[in-house]
């Protein structure tokens, strides 16, 4: 059925972006380029005691391949793509790892087709989207020397809800626990995906213990209210 239903969708994609030359042309791209620029997270964004990381990104590059790599750019190189940019990985007071992805969309309709294309890809990519969280935690963990310390590591990526931000949201438990000689630990966090407009932000934030939604939340709040500010410029 999930095959099915991506088939259809990119037939309809194809169709879209025929129609929507209008927005493809260098005015657009140039407003576009703007507003992903005004929009992606920077550290003035984020509370108090976050900074640039350390880690080397651990958690920003997925690494997936076959069908699945269109979800390493976090939006960027999707049908209708028409310019998206980076955030700086970032870590917060209480080891919190987040990176962030804005792209802008030649419409709100190519952007939510977008949006859809993947939730469509993590549903297939469950398996790697998993294996690519035990990746991170080794990383990290290398980055410190540790990872020779770590035993397996069960990982688990599943849909999940969020608060309702911007036009559209949907968000990813990411979840995994691992053992370091004699402790167990636990890894939480989430994808989250938020739509305004034309333009779609994509946040990864995940942290070693327990989660603070709260500090979450402020996090992807900042991101849609950026998103919103930035796509009422491209919109004038």
């Amino acid at each position: 059925m999930r095959l099915l239903t991506l088939s259809t969708l990119l037939v309809l994609l194809g169709a879209v972006a025929a129609c929507s030359g209008d927005n493809g042309d260098d005015a657009y791209r140039q407003a576009a380029e703007q507003a992903v620029r005004e929009a992606v997270l920077t550290l003035d964004d984020l509370p108090g005691g976050w900074t640039n990381s350390d880690v080397s990104g651990a958690y920003a590059d997925l690494e997936l391949s076959g069908n699945c790599s269109r979800l390493n750019g976090r939006g960027a190189g999707f049908p209708d793509e028409v310019a998206s940019r980076d955030s700086d990985s970032f870590t917060g007071p209480s080891g919190q790892e987040l990176a962030s992805t804005v792209s802008a969309f030649t419409s709100p309709e190519t952007a939510a087709a977008a949006v859809q294309l993947a939730d469509d890809l993590v549903h297939q990519c469950t398996d790697q989207l998993e294996e690519a969280l035990k990746r991170a935690i080794r990383n990290a963990a290398a980055d410190r020397n540790l990872d020779r310390l770590l035993d397996d590591i069960d990982a688990v990526v599943e849909p999940a809800g969020f608060t309702a931000l911007g036009d559209e949201t949907a968000a990813y438990r990411l979840k995994a626990d691992f053992s370091a000689l004699v402790f167990d630990y636990e890894v939480n966090g989430h994808i989250i995906v938020i739509r305004d407009g034309a333009l779609t932000g994509v946040l990864l934030y995940a942290v070693l213990g327990d989660l603070d939604e709260e500090d979450e939340l402020s996090v992807a709040a900042a991101l849609a209210g950026k998103l919103r500010k930035a796509e009422e410029s491209l919109v004038d």
